[in-house]
């Protein structure tokens, strides 16, 4: 007998894939914790599925074993439901757990599987990683994001901060950006970026890639004569990476790299900065003498998230 997380997954899957058709996107949510009972988010990528399981919080009342034993006889019940609604076997689901807790582990590899694929945004394409990480490499909340960057940034300079796997570069790249820089502290993402820039056959010595600590970085740029029309600004909410001069906090530190990266703005330079930080509170009032403010989140929200709360963003353009 099907069952009601069956048939909302039937339902949502039907419902999307037909404007995915339509716009060429071959990676989208498929559910979005819709049901209160079954606590999941799952992606489709182009025929293959990424389970999320949320971790229960420790203020969750009698998780005894008991609860424990339905909470694995549920998950069997998603799997099998999935299984048989998209016909595929166990090579091509992955389950990830998404815990609470601070820092990076959202982007340090967990398994060395190397199940990777190509998938279409439009005209846009992008290799994801399926089994390594907690992350596919894609971002599919920001899928609205790149759109807007890449409608709005023919002939600037663009700057791309917490660059991840470049796709924001990608999307500025078809956009007719004239300069992309791309910065990140990781290696391993910015080889990454570059093999997108390949895949969508873009030239990567018209554009830069730069391995560098953001928050140290910044400043040094900040008195070079180096200038961006357009800087795009989406750091993790939390970073205790060894990598860091110190610990980061986008609660606390986004005041600073906001300063930082208006000197490094053209006289009519905007920034959009994106947070995914739920509790983040913006004090627009201490950038409204400088800057006219648009909140773009409801515009950058996909129509396959549930969550308006997945992300915040904001367009900060600097006032002549």
């Amino acid at each position: 007998m099907d069952s009601m997380f069956k048939n909302r997954l039937e339902k949502n899957f039907n419902f999307h894939k037909k404007w995915a058709k339509r716009e060429n996107v071959t990676a989208f949510r498929i559910y979005d914790r819709d049901i209160p009972e079954y606590s999941y988010s799952i992606d489709y990528y182009d025929g293959s599925i990424i389970v999320y399981e949320y971790e229960r919080g420790k203020a969750s009342l009698r998780y005894t074993e008991e609860y424990m034993q339905a909470d694995k006889e549920q998950l069997e019940e998603v799997i099998l439901s999935i299984k048989n609604l998209f016909a595929i076997d166990d090579s091509k689901l992955f389950l990830k757990l998404r815990k609470r807790q601070k820092g990076l582990f959202q982007y340090e590899r967990q398994d060395e599987k190397d199940v990777t694929k190509i998938v279409s945004e439009g005209d846009m394409k992008f290799k994801v990683n399926l089994s390594d990480y907690l992350d596919s490499g894609l971002f599919l909340d920001h899928r609205k994001t790149r759109q807007i960057i890449k409608k709005s940034v023919e002939g600037k300079n663009i700057l791309n901060l917490f660059a991840y796997t470049g796709s924001v570069s990608v999307a500025a790249a078809y956009g007719r950006a004239e300069r992309i820089t791309t910065v990140d502290m990781s290696n391993t993402y910015l080889k990454w970026a570059e093999e997108n820039f390949k895949i969508n056959k873009i030239p990567l010595e018209k554009h830069e890639f730069i391995r560098a600590d953001i928050m140290t970085w910044l400043p040094t740029v900040s008195y070079r004569a180096k200038k961006y029309d357009f800087i795009f600004l989406d750091p993790p909410s939390f970073s205790n990476s060894k990598k860091m001069h110190e610990s980061f906090d986008v609660q606390k530190d986004y005041i600073f790299l906001l300063n930082q990266c208006e000197k490094l703005l053209t006289s009519c330079g905007s920034i959009l900065f994106s947070c995914n930080l739920r509790s983040f509170k913006f004090a627009k009032d201490l950038f409204e003498d400088r800057f006219i403010i648009e909140d773009l989140t409801k515009k950058t929200i996909p129509k396959d998230f549930r969550n308006e709360r997945i992300h915040h963003a904001w367009l900060l353009t600097k006032k002549v």
